[in-house]
């Protein structure tokens, strides 16, 4: 049932992003052949990138509404009389948004990180020719790069979750009440991530983070694979919250 679930949010998903997406790579490619031109097309370049960048800004914001609107709406609005009707689990529900989320986040990140790369109007064959391009390749070469790219990977992963998990449990938390419930959740919100503050810099002490290291390598592995495993521990609390919540005390009236 979780895959349909999925089906469903990323078909919502595509819908609203297959065109901003599409746009700012368009424009990148647009940008690659008209930045560095003459002076005439000055003007042209001018408004090609500050289009490409308020597509850019949009993105991102539209990542966010996304994320609070399909939980918001489809779990604690007007669509949670439908979706809390499913044969599912309140896991299954919060599990479904929160895949799709993060698979929203990570495809925006990437096409923002693909466009300047696009509009680049040189060859690749023509930039490892610069000095550096040697040393890059040399760390390429090297046999821990992809270990690396994968923990960091997972790192970045872990701090997107405990993200959206933070907004979902401060959403959860204004609907508790009966008024002002957007007013709440945004105190919710910055309440969560004072409580956070305060559990890295009290729970998480230099000794523990030293014998976390110590059980996985005593190096940049062990470094990322602690920060993932810090990250990950208050998103698990959150979430667990999120789907008592939407279990014992859900109020969709």
């Amino acid at each position: 049932m979780l895959f349909k679930l999925l089906k469903y949010d990323f078909r919502a998903m595509w819908k609203q992003f297959s065109l901003i997406w599409g746009a700012a790579l368009v424009l990148a490619l647009v940008n690659r052949f008209t930045l560095f031109r003459n002076a005439e097309s000055g003007l042209h370049s001018g408004l090609l990138m500050f289009a490409f960048g308020v597509v850019i800004a949009a993105m991102f914001v539209i990542c966010i509404s996304f994320v609070l609107d399909r939980f918001g709406r489809g779990l604690l609005g007007s669509e949670g009389y439908l979706m809390h009707t499913l044969p599912v689990h309140p896991w299954q529900l919060v599990a479904s948004k929160l895949i799709c989320g993060m698979v929203t986040w990570i495809i925006s990140g990437w096409v923002a990180f693909l466009s300047p790369i696009l509009m680049v109007p040189f060859d690749l064959s023509d930039l490892i020719q610069f000095p550096w391009g040697k040393l890059f390749q040399g760390i390429l070469k090297h046999p821990d790069v992809p270990v690396l790219a994968a923990e960091f990977c997972l790192m970045t992963t872990s701090a997107i979750v405990l993200s959206i998990s933070t907004m979902y449990l401060s959403m959860s938390i204004g609907h508790l009440l009966p008024h002002h419930r957007k007013l709440v959740s945004v105190a919710a919100f910055i309440g969560l991530y004072i409580i956070l503050i305060y559990f890295y810099t009290r729970v998480f002490t230099i000794r523990l983070v030293q014998y976390i290291m110590g059980l996985t390598t005593i190096n940049i592995h062990g470094a990322m694979l602690t920060a993932a495993f810090t990250l990950l521990i208050p998103a698990g609390l959150f979430l667990a919250a999120v789907c008592w919540i939407l279990r014992y005390k859900l109020n969709l009236e």
